[in-house]
C-alpha cells in the first residue's frame, strides 16, 4: 500500500511538470516592445532602426532588408562590407536588449522595409519601414549672434542675430548689455545706436542688426540676444585704445631713406657752391690786378 501511494506521488509530480512545462515555456518566450515602426530621414543623415526585446536569453538577433533579402547582421557580427552599416547592442537596468541597426549617410536606395528577427522555433520579427527624403534637411530652429569681438576705439560695433523659429518666425528679439536692456532712447545709447529688424515669414526666420556709433571704453562687456527663454545668445566685446599712427620714414625704390638723401644731396650742393664762389673771388682778384698794372 504505502509502495503504491509512493509511485502514484511520483506519476503525479511528472504529470504536472509535464502539463507546466509549455505554459512556463511561453511565459518566458522573448517578446519585443513596441519601438518607431516607420523612421523618416533625409539623404545624408543617420538613420536608427530599433528594435528592443524583452526575455531574450541566449537567443540570436539578426536584421535583414526585404525585397533583396540579404543578410545585414547576426548579432554583432555585421555581414555587409558596407562601412554604413552598424549594430549597436545594450542591456537596460530592465533586463531589455537593444539592437539598433544603424544606417550611416543614408541614400535613397536605403529606404525599404527592414527585419528584426529572433531565432527561434516560432518565427518572431519586428518589422521597421525606412523613408529617405532626397534633399537636404531643413534647418533647425535656433539662434546664431555674430559680430566682431574686438574693435577700436571710436570704430562701430556691429552685432547680427538671426533666429529660426520651429513652426513660425519669431516675433522679436531684445538686446541687452552687461544685463540690462538697451533702448535705443535712453540716455546712455541716444544718438549712437541703431536697432534694425526684420522677419522673414516663409523662411521662419527673424533678423535683427545692433550698430554702435563710436564706440568708447564703457561699451566694453557682454552684449545678449535673446528670443525666449531658450533661444539667448551672448557675445564678449572690448574696445581697446587705437594703435598710435608714428610717422613713416620715406623711401625710394632701393630702400633708402628719402628725407636723409635729400639732406646729404643739399649738403653737397652747398659744399659745390661755396667751391665755386671762392674760384669766382679769386679770379676777379686776378683780374683787377691785371687791370692795375
Amino acid at each position: 500500500m504505502e509502495l503504491t501511494q509512493r509511485w502514484s506521488f511520483v506519476i503525479l509530480s511528472f504529470s504536472c511538470l509535464i502539463l507546466m512545462t509549455p505554459i512556463s515555456g511561453y511565459i518566458n518566450a522573448p517578446s519585443f516592445h513596441e519601438t518607431e515602426p516607420n523612421v523618416t530621414v533625409h539623404s545624408g543623415e543617420l538613420a536608427i532602426l530599433r528594435c528592443t526585446i524583452e526575455n531574450l536569453g541566449p537567443k540570436t538577433v539578426s536584421w535583414r532588408k526585404l525585397g533583396p533579402n540579404y543578410l545585414l547582421t547576426i548579432g554583432d557580427m555585421v555581414y555587409m562590407s558596407s562601412h554604413k552599416i552598424d549594430i549597436q547592442h545594450k542591456r537596460d537596468w530592465k533586463g531589455l536588449n537593444h539592437w539598433n541597426l544603424i544606417i550611416k549617410r543614408v541614400a535613397p536606395d536605403d529606404a525599404g522595409l527592414y527585419e528584426c528577427q529572433v531565432s527561434s522555433a516560432q518565427q518572431l520579427v519586428y518589422y521597421v519601414q525606412l523613408n529617405v527624403l532626397d534633399s537636404p534637411p531643413e534647418p533647425s530652429a535656433g539662434l546664431t549672434l555674430e559680430g566682431r569681438n574686438i574693435v577700436n576705439f571710436n570704430e562701430p560695433i556691429n552685432l547680427t542675430c538671426l533666429v529660426r523659429g520651429e513652426n513660425r518666425a519669431p516675433e522679436d528679439v531684445d538686446w541687452f548689455f552687461n544685463g540690462i536692456k538697451i533702448v535705443s532712447g535712453s540716455s546712455r545709447w541716444r544718438n549712437r545706436v541703431y536697432i534694425t529688424r526684420e522677419r522673414e515669414t516663409y523662411k521662419k526666420e527673424f533678423k535683427s542688426q545692433l550698430l554702435i556709433d563710436n564706440s568708447n571704453f564703457s561699451d566694453t562687456g557682454v552684449f545678449v540676444c535673446r528670443a525666449s527663454a531658450d533661444l539667448v545668445k551672448s557675445i564678449a566685446v572690448s574696445v581697446l585704445e587705437a594703435p598710435s599712427l608714428k610717422p613713416k620714414k620715406n623711401r625710394d625704390v632701393t630702400g633708402n631713406n628719402i628725407h636723409g638723401k635729400f639732406i646729404s644731396d643739399e649738403k653737397n650742393s652747398s659744399k659745390m657752391l661755396h667751391g665755386f664762389s671762392l674760384q669766382l673771388t679769386f679770379i676777379i682778384q686776378l683780374i683787377i690786378q691785371t687791370w692795375s698794372r
